[in-house]
């Protein structure tokens, strides 16, 4: 029988990183090449910023699956895993059925409805896989594995992106979307394969294993906390106690910062694609392949130094230097738009631009995961993904409903308000949870 991802650190970071590759890869197919090819169909700033927020807003409600993975699962194939493998599946299939939409121009609304459904299974496998990232990683990893597992969704998205654009420019985008199937039906072999604990069964119906030290895995056994303590909470427990929680400023802070801290990111993704193909002439395939691949290596090799660096040197460090770093990034993009015409410079920031945004996730995950009280911590680290997924989705929406703002001021406002909603971080106490709400 194959190992159980408790009992092997590697090929558990492994699971989680393809988990996120996964999720990535959807995301970097849609924002990159299939923005690019929509923004070279001639269609327009608002109509596609509209598009891309309407088709990733189920990810600023997927705290609504924190308490349902937190409370319900099919326990003797693992606490988490019945959740990945649904939302996996599911997922996998959205994206085959878009292969049966004849025209994505003339049928747009088809599409974006089945890009919607797509993201509620994917925002729903994010849930599962973090709540699973919580009960099985010790507290001393889970920088570096958050930085790694945020990373594989710049992977993903670059595969996405730069590799799902080199596929289509060569063959068609029905075989873009075929291959991205492909990808997610391997990754999907993962959490099918492999049991969460020992003691797990493998499938419905399969030979049941010598029950782990501690209890039946039928029984439904209490969570267990990151501390060891086990928790038995109802789901009107864990909301009421979740409520406590975001009574505390650090907390409340930390869910205020999440909130505004990608609105300016969201808002010039939608921006950055009609300005680089419309505006600046630039072939969709060659923005999508160096947007969607090296820019997202980039920010792939931040996501990796930024878990690592929030545990050596502290999160709140990493967080607020990148955030106000990315802000004065944008400020100078701004001032330099007399040489917007030279390559470098725009190649320089669009590699820039990840490099710090990732940096700063990378130390923002871990702060989120440090300031989630252990007994609630799948569901109030889902509560701020949710809103940070907002944030996001909110961006795209106002840039696409504001009009024709010149873009040197937009890029100059994105960069001031970075820098302003950085200082929110200088006060928060990231372990004020743990220190004053107590249990019983």
């Amino acid at each position: 029988m194959l190992p159980a991802l408790s009992e092997k650190p590697k090929l558990r970071l492994l699971t989680l990183c393809l988990l996120y590759v996964a999720q990535g890869l959807p995301w970097g197919f849609v924002t990159y090449t299939l923005a690019a090819w929509f923004a070279e169909q001639g269609m327009d700033k608002a109509t596609l910023g509209a598009t891309l927020g309407i088709t990733s807003l189920p990810w600023s409600f997927k705290f609504i699956g924190g308490p349902l993975i937190d409370r319900f699962t099919v326990r003797s194939l693992g606490r988490r895993r019945p959740w990945i493998l649904l939302a996996q599946g599911l997922m996998l299939l959205t994206v085959l059925a878009i292969l049966a939409v004849p025209d994505l121009v003339v049928n747009i609304r088809v599409l974006v409805v089945l890009l919607f459904i797509h993201n509620v299974f994917a925002a729903l496998q994010d849930v599962a896989v973090d709540a699973l990232a919580v009960d099985l990683l010790a507290e001393s990893e889970r920088g570096t594995a958050n930085g790694l597992m945020y990373g594989s969704k710049y992977l993903g998205g670059g595969l996405g992106g730069a590799g799902l654009s080199k596929v289509m420019a060569a063959t068609s985008l029905t075989s873009a979307i075929l291959v991205q199937g492909l990808i997610l039906g391997v990754i999907f072999l993962f959490p099918l394969l492999l049991r969460e604990r020992p003691g797990d069964r493998m499938f419905f119906g399969s030979a049941e294993p010598t029950p782990p030290p501690g209890g039946h895995p039928d029984l439904g056994e209490a969570p267990v906390a990151p501390d060891g303590d086990e928790v038995t909470l109802t789901t009107r427990e864990l909301l009421r106690l979740l409520w406590r929680v975001f009574q505390l400023p650090s907390p409340a802070l930390g869910a205020l910062f999440t909130l505004v801290a990608t609105m300016s990111v969201g808002g010039l993704g939608v921006v950055a694609t009609v300005f680089y193909v419309q505006e600046l002439g630039w072939e969709s395939t060659a923005y999508s392949e160096f947007a969607g691949g090296p820019a997202l290596l980039m920010g792939l090799f931040g996501a990796i130094a930024g878990g690592w660096l929030a545990d050596k040197v502290g999160r709140k460090p990493v967080v607020m230097g990148a955030s106000i770093v990315l802000g004065l990034t944008w400020i100078g993009f701004s001032l330099a738009e007399p040489y917007w015409g030279n390559m470098v410079l725009l190649k320089g920031f669009l590699l820039a631009e990840p490099l710090f945004l990732s940096l700063m996730a990378g130390g923002l995950f871990a702060l989120c995961m440090d300031l989630s009280l252990p007994a609630i911590a799948a569901t109030q680290f889902t509560a701020y993904m949710a809103l940070s997924n907002f944030s996001t989705s909110l961006g795209q929406m106002v840039v696409g409903a504001v009009g024709d703002i010149p873009y040197p001021t937009l890029f100059l406002g994105a960069g001031v308000l970075q820098i302003f909603v950085s200082l929110l971080v200088l006060p928060i106490d990231p372990l004020q949870a743990r220190k004053t709400v107590k249990l019983g």
